[in-house]
């Protein structure tokens, strides 16, 4: 694990060398709501993400996962009540952290990376884990809410290490039926 607190022309390739995957968890999904401080602090997603995707060209690495939003471009799979006022969040008063994830997104899309955009559904600090999660699939039951921190890690390192979802995005959640 590699903590960036700044960015220099020097980083993050030196990180990357030899690496089979990387896992990015720049950016952030409610700056300005429910950490204030974020915004004067700047958004980072796209910016971050984009020095992420030249390093790893750097370091000749093809893999990465990333995160981003339920609420944002993607394949509406996940039919729940709230990934609809998460999109009008995105479009209202956090358009700017909408915006920036948008644009680290596509980003990745663009890239010739073999890229995992994640979408966790309801993650929290204070959720325990339970060692699981879960994929939303159409035609199956919504992926729970509420997830834990630890279990969105897991999915991350497992499809960084073993990869099973290729240029492509997915939601992913707790046990189907746990409430937000």
């Amino acid at each position: 694990m590699v903590k960036i607190d700044s960015w220099t022309d020097e980083l993050p390739s030196k990180h990357f060398e030899g690496a089979d995957a990387v896992v990015s968890c720049l950016g952030h999904r409610q700056p300005g709501w429910k950490y204030k401080e974020l915004i004067s602090k700047g958004l980072i997603a796209y910016d971050g993400n984009s020095q992420v995707i030249r390093a790893m060209g750097e370091a000749n690495v093809q893999r990465v996962v990333t995160i981003s939003s339920f609420g944002l471009n993607g394949d509406r799979q996940w039919k729940h009540p709230a990934a609809k006022a998460m999109t009008c969040m995105f479009k209202t008063f956090m358009w700017k952290a909408g915006k920036d994830l948008t644009k680290s997104e596509r980003a990745y899309q663009a890239s010739s990376l073999d890229y995992l955009i994640v979408r966790p559904v309801g993650i929290g600090e204070e959720v325990e884990p339970c060692g699981e999660y879960y994929l939303q699939e159409e035609g199956e039951d919504v992926v729970g809410g509420n997830m834990a921190k630890m279990d969105c890690a897991r999915f991350m390192v497992d499809e960084a290490m073993k990869p099973t979802l290729h240029r492509a995005s997915k939601v992913v959640g707790s046990k189907p039926g746990t409430p937000m």
